[in-house]
């Protein structure tokens, strides 16, 4: 009876181990990224705001921080912050088609249409195979 009981407090103690592993805080900017994606999954809007900060102050030329951020911010309806995030994605890599989409329904939910029907063109011209010459 000891040794059965000796067994699950070793398993249990090997299963703590294994969820305090799995729960270590990011402490990378890919590791705030996932997290943040993470947490957008969920619907935890704020959260993911917060890691993709996160991850923007480890790596400040990387799109994909301020993309996650963007995101998160238009769906809580922060539109300016969300545009002001596409506009440094769209800065760091000019042919981002899928930043120009979602900046163009961010501004059309403004109510610049005319911005938002830029946006969406471009968006097009970039994922639109090119012909070749």
């Amino acid at each position: 009876m000891k040794s059965c009981r000796s067994f699950r407090l070793s398993l249990l103690w090997a299963v703590l181990a294994f969820v305090s592993a799995c729960s270590t805080p990011p402490t990378t900017a890919a590791g705030f990224k996932a997290s943040a994606q993470k947490k957008y999954d969920k619907g935890d809007f704020a959260g993911a705001i917060a890691d993709s900060t996160q991850a923007i102050a480890l790596a400040a030329t990387d799109p994909e921080g301020y993309y996650c951020r963007g995101c998160a911010e238009e769906a809580m309806n922060d539109f300016d912050g969300a545009i002001a995030d596409y506009d440094k994605v769209i800065a760091l890599d000019p042919n981002n088609a899928v930043a120009y989409h979602d900046r163009g329904f961010a501004r059309e939910a403004k109510g610049d249409l005319e911005g938002a029907a830029a946006d969406l063109n471009k968006a097009e011209q970039l994922s639109s195979p090119q012909p070749s010459r």
